[in-house]
């Protein structure tokens, strides 16, 4: 008897911790499209840092790149989580015009692609800043305002370091020919 009414409060334990239908419903239109613009975001910042990490000449715009590569990438393992969770189909690839930034990237000399990387990359992390800003103010479902809210301190930290960075590079008479940082 003893072993029966165990069992029996085991699996009434393990049903308990299942997923209930709402917590399996699927995201808003609007919670869908945050996680969907986001991740294309995460996915065109990883791109862009990988070809900056190449073509920088910069060590500052270098180090901004590695580190922006390693972020993103940890956030959109979240996101992707919390996307799957939600049944939220994502892009397999940047939207069109992160692509074309990417493609300006790598059309970019040396001489010029430091201030194209940072400038460009305040514009894209602003952009970031007010996404998640929005999601936060307007999203309902929980899981995917989290996505926001993690990611707000790890963007605006970016975002201040590529202010830094352009007044730095800037600001030391950095014309894009070897630069200085």
């Amino acid at each position: 008897m003893f072993v029966r009414r165990t069992a029996f409060t085991l699996g009434a334990a393990i049903l308990l911790m299942l997923p209930t239908p709402a917590a399996l419903a699927a995201a808003s239109d609007h919670d869908a499209a945050f996680l969907r613009a986001a991740h294309q975001g995460n996915l065109a910042e990883i791109a862009g840092g990988r070809i900056a990490q190449q073509k920088a000449v910069s060590s500052l715009v270098k180090g901004l790149a590695a580190r922006f590569v390693a972020d993103h990438t940890q956030m959109d393992a979240g996101l992707r989580d919390t996307a799957a969770r939600l049944g939220v189909d994502l892009p397999a690839a940047p939207a069109p015009e992160q692509q074309a930034l990417a493609d300006r990237y790598q059309a970019a000399s040396a001489a010029e692609f430091d201030a194209l990387y940072v400038a460009t990359q305040l514009d894209a992390h602003a952009q970031a800043m007010r996404l998640g800003q929005t999601e936060l103010a307007n999203g309902s479902d929980p899981r995917a305002e989290q996505v926001a809210e993690q990611a707000a301190p790890i963007i605006a930290s970016h975002h201040e370091a590529l202010r830094v960075a352009s007044e730095t590079l800037g600001g030391h008479g950095y014309q894009g020919h070897g630069g200085r940082g």
